[in-house]
């Protein structure tokens, strides 16, 4: 069961699910086997993140009113591991040039995670800009045993109960949709 506030047209997952379309030397790159790479969504039981929420923002001054962010559920602090970023990992050969949620994993290797049709909460983060003077929370790399994930960590000053996550989506992101 997806959390509170899901969008219907996206499927609710925990655990990433992998193209076919990576060679097993790329699923090696980032701590996989052929065996271990689910390439089909399963749907996962109730979320457990109880740190975080998903709200409708109805704040007409906000950027992004009417849509969805992500929220702290009580405080965070400094540095703190939030969620991890899972979607559809895939090869950069296979990029959705019209989806907003693909990020890279690792840029070297060629890979990225797509969030637009299978995701977590993590897809909620709104960019900072028009919301707070700089973003509250960061993407990094972390290794989940021996694979290569995408995190969501709070930045270095704790995010307070009720405030609204956001994170700096990059000049890449904005010149993608300039003119």
């Amino acid at each position: 069961m997806p959390p509170a506030n899901w969008p219907s047209n996206i499927v609710f997952i925990k655990e990433n699910i992998y193209s076919n379309q990576l060679t097993s030397e790329e699923l090696a790159n980032i701590g996989l086997t052929p065996a271990k790479a689910k390439t089909r969504p399963t749907p996962n039981g109730s979320p457990t993140n109880k740190l975080i929420k998903i709200k409708k923002i109805s704040d007409p001054k906000h950027p992004a009113n009417g849509q969805f962010g992500l929220f702290a559920n009580q405080k965070l602090p400094a540095k703190s591991h939030v969620i991890d970023y899972v979607g559809y990992v895939h090869p950069d050969r296979e990029s959705d040039p019209s989806s907003d949620y693909d990020i890279s994993l690792d840029s070297a290797l060629g890979i990225g995670i797509d969030a637009q049709r299978w995701g977590c909460e993590a897809r909620m983060i709104n960019d900072y800009r028009g919301i707070n003077a700089t973003n509250n929370v960061i993407f990094d790399n972390r290794m989940v045993g021996k694979e290569l994930r995408i995190a969501v960590f709070v930045g270095p000053k704790d995010v307070n109960k009720g405030e609204e996550l956001c994170i700096n989506y990059g000049k890449g992101f904005w010149k993608g949709r300039a003119g």
